[in-house]
C-alpha cells in the first residue's frame, strides 16, 4: 500500500486496503482464518472526500458522448452512465440492473437488500426519460439482466474503465477534454440540483437511500413512509432538467 501510495496514487492504495479488508474479515466470518491482518491498521492515505459536481455544459457534453456510435460507447455503457445520471443510483446498482427488478408499466425500479451498499431494498421511481432508455434496451434470451456482460450472459457488464475512457475521448468542453470527472460524481450531481430546485433534503436522502441524516432519531424509528410519490416527483423534475440542459446545447438560442 504505502508503495501506491509512494507513486502518487493515495486514494487507490486505499481502495486496494478497502477491498484486502473486506477479503480477510469474510475469511474470518466464514472460519477461514482466526484472525484478519488488517485488524487494527488504519487508512494508508487520508480519505480525501470529492465534491466535483458536474456542471450544466459538462452534463449536455456527456449525455451527447454517450449516443450510440460504431465504437459502442452507446451500448451498454453509454445508457448505463444516462441512468446514472437520471436516478443517482451506485454504478453497480445499475450495471447489474436486472429486468425482474423493473416494472416499466407502473414506472418502478424496485432494488433489493442485497443489492444496495446499506442493504436496505429502495423503489426508484422511473422518469419518462429514463423509462424511454430501458425500452429502447434490447432483451438477450436466457439474461436476467438488462445489460449483461460481452459473451456471458449470466454476468452483468462491468467494463467501467474501458467504457469510461471511449466515452472521455468523444467529450469535449470548448475544443478541451473534460477532465477530472468521476461517475459516482453524477449521484452527487443529482442531489445537489435537486436542493437548488427546492427539493427537501429528506427527500433527497430517500432517492440516494441514504438513511436520512436530516432526521432525527425519533425519526428515523418512527416515521417509516418511503415519500415514494416524492421521489417521483423529484427525479421528473431532474429528468425534465436534464432535457432541457441538453436541448439548450444544442440549441444556443434556448437557453436565452
Amino acid at each position: 500500500m504505502k508503495r501506491i501510495v509512494a507513486m502518487g496514487h493515495p486514494q487507490a492504495a486505499n481502495t486496494a486496503f478497502w477491498y484486502m479488508r473486506a477479503l480477510f474479515n469474510w475469511c474470518k466470518k466464514e472460519d477461514v482464518i482466526a484472525i484478519s491482518p488488517c485488524e487494527g491498521l488504519e487508512n494508508p492515505a487520508p480519505i480525501k472526500m470529492r465534491e466535483r459536481v458536474v456542471s450544466d455544459p459538462e452534463l449536455a457534453a456527456i449525455w451527447k458522448g454517450c449516443e450510440p456510435a460504431p465504437d459502442e460507447v452507446g451500448y451498454p455503457f453509454g445508457s448505463i452512465v444516462r441512468l446514472l445520471m437520471l436516478t443517482g443510483q451506485r454504478r453497480t446498482e445499475v450495471a447489474a440492473m436486472r429486468w425482474s427488478e423493473l416494472n416499466l408499466e407502473a414506472g418502478n425500479w424496485e432494488i433489493p437488500g442485497d443489492r444496495t451498499k446499506n442493504e436496505n431494498a429502495t423503489i426508484i421511481p422511473l422518469s419518462t426519460l429514463a423509462l424511454d432508455i430501458l425500452r429502447s434496451i434490447p432483451k438477450l434470451k436466457d439474461s436476467p439482466f438488462v445489460f449483461p456482460a460481452r459473451g456471458n450472459k449470466d454476468s452483468h457488464f462491468s467494463g467501467y474503465a474501458k467504457g469510461k475512457k471511449g466515452l472521455d475521448d468523444k467529450i469535449e468542453i470548448d475544443g478541451k477534454p473534460l477532465e477530472n470527472w468521476t461517475l459516482h460524481d453524477l449521484r452527487r450531481t443529482l442531489a445537489t440540483n435537486l436542493a437548488k430546485r427546492q427539493v427537501p433534503p429528506h427527500v433527497i436522502e430517500h432517492v440516494l437511500n441514504h438513511s436520512a441524516a436530516s432526521m432525527t432519531g425519533v425519526s428515523k424509528i418512527y416515521n417509516t413512509y418511503a415519500y415514494d410519490k416524492e421521489k417521483r416527483e423529484a427525479l421528473q423534475l431532474w429528468a425534465d432538467s436534464v432535457k432541457w440542459i441538453v436541448q439548450a446545447k444544442a440549441e444556443p438560442s434556448m437557453a436565452a
